[in-house]
């Protein structure tokens, strides 16, 4: 197939009279005419990059002007809030647990009447939120008439974090634009011994706008950044707010061009208003506009005359070129329409012939690939069923090997389980054992991993399991033979086992369990659920590991609820776990009735969280529950008591 196409594309260089090659017409050579005629024009090129460096210089002048404007106007700002800052700060360096009730007054008075009108509601308060003194405007109000600020965020913020706040600017009862300044009181420790919270006029700050760009034409006003409402505006009729003021707040470069105030498109500039040598943030944003007419208005005319030039000239290029591009385009629109036919999965598409250039060889070459495809298609569609069937056979002989009912009668001891596994076939499994004097063990494993693997894995350990619990009478002795035989295989693949094995004693009111590596199992009664701590290293960890029982006594109606971690690792769409709270309050909320009702709460619970989320993991549960008589004598306890080995 490669061979035939070398000869073509060495075919320009014969006559285009031979017979062997036919004539035809070169995409080359159309290329090359085109190339040809934009040399000639280079004027169009130039006043192409002469306007682009106009424009961009223009724009940068523009809005280095409108930065330049916004920080002169947050320094008048600023200067303000600093100068009462200072005053404030003074102040508080004065209060110190010495200072008598008067000597606060005095001082609170003096701050008061030095910053009239602008100081509105002054409070000082102590450590716990409670005014020590309070004057609205001049007037200094009674002890019994203060109150307490403690559920004020602002009061909050201060006392516990140390942190100053400023409120938005709003107009309050009396319709004055104001704004509440909040900061801590620290002692000569520096430690939080109170907090002085000051309503502040901003009428002062509204002054200061207006005066600040005078001579310009630009108008500032301040917004509250968190949400970029509108606090304070330029004073003059017609404001509107802004309707993409998010675009300037969210610009890196403190510039951007949006539909501004009243109702048109303006540059803005925004200027965080900043005190403290920056330290202090107030969380107001200084934002000066401009109209674009008004900033662009001196440039537009030399644009137009020179864009006009560049059209005229750009003109006469564009028209070959666009009768040049229509002749190029034919072929590629019949490749695009095959290369889509492909991507939705019409294998059996073909392009026509496109002539004998090398669109017309490229054509040929994307039918005999769409041939291939279509044949390997095939293929793997056969190879995908037989993997599918064989999958779905593996998933029913690993759900065969998991018990559906209890080797025992189910009215002594009632078991009821339930298995999900993520995948096809999983590692999770459990199992039932009947052993002496009418006692029972359960197990329950997951194997590291996940897929065939794991389920491998899963079916020799569950194997091992039957064969060491009918031989072993301990728990903990069975994990110990489980992993001193199942270690080297497990290391082997880099894998290893949780297990957890429980034998119950309805007689002896009694189970012994041991763990290595599992969730530990919940004791569920009528009184709550209860963990049972036990534990130890998963099988396969350590080829020496020693695991220990632990010995729980039950109440009638008592049930063991057993859980592989796909359980508490459950996660939403959102990547929040299941966990351990969620299980516990679940369980302490109404206790179930019977096993069955416990284990298709926990798993409905567990699907309800998951919601629409995939499931990453496989979820076992097992419930066991024994049948237990309150009243029975204390000669059969003497009689069917098993004597145990202390491990």
């Amino acid at each position: 197939m490669r061979r035939p196409l070398s000869r073509r594309l060495q075919g320009p260089r014969q006559s285009a009279d031979t017979p062997d090659t036919g004539a035809r017409t070169s995409i080359a050579s159309r290329l090359r005419w085109s190339l040809l005629l934009s040399s000639t024009l280079p004027l169009l090129l130039v006043g192409a990059l002469l306007i682009t460096i106009s424009t961009d210089a223009q724009q940068r002048n523009v809005y280095n002007d409108q930065v330049d404007l916004a920080k002169r106007v947050q320094l008048d700002v600023s200067r303000n809030l600093e100068e009462l800052r200072n005053q404030l700060d003074q102040f508080a360096l004065k209060v110190r647990p010495g200072t008598s009730s008067t000597q606060i007054t005095s001082l609170a008075n003096d701050l008061v009447n030095r910053n009239y009108p602008n100081i509105l509601d002054f409070v000082l308060l102590d450590g716990t939120g409670k005014e020590r003194l309070h004057l609205i405007k001049l007037l200094l109000l009674n002890e019994d008439a203060l109150g307490t600020r403690h559920d004020d965020p602002a009061v909050q913020q201060a006392l516990r974090a140390g942190t100053i706040s400023y409120s938005p600017i709003a107009r309050n009862a009396d319709g004055i634009r104001s704004f509440v300044l909040t900061m801590p009181i620290r002692n000569d420790a520096n430690t939080i011994v109170g907090a002085l919270r000051t309503e502040l006029s901003a009428e002062k700050l509204a002054h200061e706008l207006s005066v600040a760009i005078a001579n310009s034409k630009s108008y500032p006003y301040i917004v509250f950044e968190p949400d970029g409402t509108v606090m304070l505006d330029d004073g003059k009729p017609g404001f509107n707010p802004p309707r993409g003021l998010n675009l300037l707040i969210r610009s890196p470069n403190e510039v951007a061009q949006y539909a501004g105030a009243r109702s048109q498109e303006v540059i803005g500039a925004q200027a965080p208003v900043i005190i403290r040598d920056g330290s202090e943030h107030t969380g107001w944003t200084i934002v000066v506009e401009q109209p674009l007419s008004t900033a662009y208005g001196n440039i537009r005319s030399s644009i137009l005359l020179l864009g006009l030039l560049v059209l005229v000239a750009g003109a006469m290029a564009l028209f070959y070129a666009f009768r040049q591009a229509r002749q190029f385009l034919r072929p590629l629109e019949a490749l695009r329409n095959g290369a889509n036919a492909l991507g939705t999965g019409q294998l059996h598409y073909r392009i026509a012939d496109l002539g004998n250039d090398e669109m017309g060889e490229l054509a040929r070459t994307f039918n005999s690939m769409a041939e291939h495809l279509q044949s390997s298609l095939a293929e793997i569609e056969r190879r995908n069923e037989r993997l599918r069937r064989s999958m779905a056979l593996a998933r029913d002989i690993q759900i065969g090997l998991l018990p559906d009912r209890p080797p025992w009668n189910g009215d002594e001891i009632s078991v009821y389980a339930r298995s999900l596994p993520a995948y096809e076939v999983g590692g999770d499994f459990y199992s039932y054992l009947a052993m002496s004097e009418g006692r029972a063990a359960i197990a329950i494993g997951d194997i590291s991993g996940k897929g065939v693997g794991a389920a491998l894995l899963m079916a020799l350990t569950s194997s091992a399991v039957e064969s060491q619990g009918r031989q072993i009478e301990h728990p903990a002795q069975v994990l110990t033979a489980l992993n001193n035989l199942l270690a080297p295989r497990l290391r082997a693949n880099h894998m290893n086992a949780a297990l957890l094995f429980a034998v119950v004693d309805p007689r002896e009111q009694t189970i012994r369990v041991a763990n290595a590596g599992m969730i530990a199992p919940v004791l569920v009664g009528n009184q709550g659920s209860t963990f049972i701590e036990v534990g130890g290293l998963p099988l396969g960890s350590f080829a020496g590991a020693v695991y220990q029982e632990q010995v729980v006594a039950f109440a009638p109606g008592d049930m063991l609820l057993l859980l592989s971690d796909g359980v508490v690792e459950a996660h939403d769409a959102n990547g929040e776990l299941f966990g351990f709270e969620r299980l516990e309050t679940m369980l302490n909320e109404q206790p179930p009735f019977d096993v069955h009702d416990l284990v298709e709460q926990v798993l409905e619970r567990v699907q309800q969280h998951m919601g629409d989320a995939e499931q990453h993991d496989d979820i076992t549960i097992v419930a066991v529950r024994p049948a237990i008589t309150p009243d029975k004598t204390n000669l059969e306890e003497e009689e069917q008591t098993i004597s145990y080995a202390t491990i």
